[in-house]
């Protein structure tokens, strides 16, 4: 993989997987859902939905109200799916086809594409803003906060690259808080000594602001090596030591392989990814934790967290509590 020159922390392409879906046997917007319910399977939360190549939009004005979406395909649009890693999405792009080709024939396909990191990151800079919580300014490189605003706060630094996470998000807000108010309750000292892993670190700011408010063991894991990539970039632009490894839940055996930064158990597990892929880990993540540790997960709708906390009892967990921002939640429970 090379490098770009000009930000040495980058590789120089970035790689997009389209997926294009056409009319058959079925709906294309069955096919499409059915699409996307794979992807969130396989850990892939991040893509978007993309303009047919080659439409020409009449931009001309009228003050009859239109529908763009429809003007530019509709549910036609094809789905991107964007990494530095060439490799994660050739080996994506087989997954589907072996999914497809012989439950909807001709329905789905795929193609490789890439282009220059640089052109991508440029896209970043109109949408990541500065976020400002009780104890936290989390900000880009281009966008550094001034004097009054950072002061008595905890700076994170934060270049998304193409990894999920940069706070924007109300999931990864409400995660930060709990951070905040358990920090709060625990103290100093009894916080150094405890231990954290955060699953699905995607840029590892979950992890990064527990550094920051004084934890001590702590361990990242991501399935995608793009998240990997960023984490550590990132860790390395805020000057934290940050263990991260290309894992899911670090399991006592798989540990033996890694450093002493992933043995679990842990005080703290955290995990801030889809609500499909929580519910296949959570056995793996409540064997993580030590005894009266916390688990503190999200990227759940608010409709769904009971369902959630149900299977978490079920494995002997118990509910400490839910916070809410935006329709979405954050859960809170315990393993005596």
């Amino acid at each position: 993989m090379s490098i770009s020159t000009k930000n040495p922390n980058h590789p120089v392409k970035t790689y997009e997987l389209r997926i294009t879906f056409h009319p058959g046997s079925v709906t294309v917007l069955e096919v499409k859902q059915r699409t996307i319910a794979l992807l969130k399977s396989l850990g892939v939360d991040s893509f978007v939905e993309g303009a047919i190549d080659g439409l020409d939009i009449d931009n001309e004005f009228t003050s009859e109200p239109r529908d763009f979406y429809t003007e530019l395909g509709g549910l036609e649009l094809p789905i991107s799916v964007y990494k530095y890693s060439v490799e994660f999405l050739e080996d994506l792009q087989a997954r589907i086809s072996r999914h497809f080709d012989h439950r909807f024939p001709n329905q789905v396909s795929c193609s490789m594409h890439d282009m220059d990191t640089a052109v991508w990151l440029e896209g970043w800079k109109e949408s990541f803003k500065p976020i400002i919580t009780e104890r936290f300014v989390i900000f880009p490189p281009w966008d550094k906060p001034g004097e009054a605003i950072s002061k008595d706060r905890l700076l994170i630094e934060i270049e998304p690259g193409i990894a999920f996470g940069t706070g924007q998000h109300a999931t990864t807000q409400l995660c930060l808080r709990e951070l905040e108010s358990i920090a709060k309750e625990a103290g100093q000292t009894s916080l150094a000594s405890a231990s954290l892993l955060d699953v699905g670190t995607g840029t590892g700011i979950l992890a990064l602001g527990a550094s920051k408010l004084g934890f001590g063991r702590i361990a990242g894991t991501d399935i995608d090596p793009d998240a990997v990539l960023a984490s550590r970039n990132n860790a390395a632009m805020n000057g934290v030591d940050l263990a991260v490894t290309q894992s899911t839940v670090p399991s006592p055996a798989a540990a033996k392989n890694l450093s002493s930064a992933f043995q679990p158990p842990f005080n703290f597990v955290v995990a801030n990814i889809l609500k499909v892929v929580l519910e296949k880990i959570l056995p793996d993540l409540a064997s993580a934790l030590a005894p009266g540790g916390l688990l503190i997960l999200s990227g759940l709708l608010h409709e769904d967290a009971q369902a959630l906390t149900r299977q978490a009892e079920g494995l002997g967990l118990f509910f400490v509590r839910e916070s809410l921002q935006d329709d979405w939640a954050c859960l809170v429970l315990r393993l005596p």
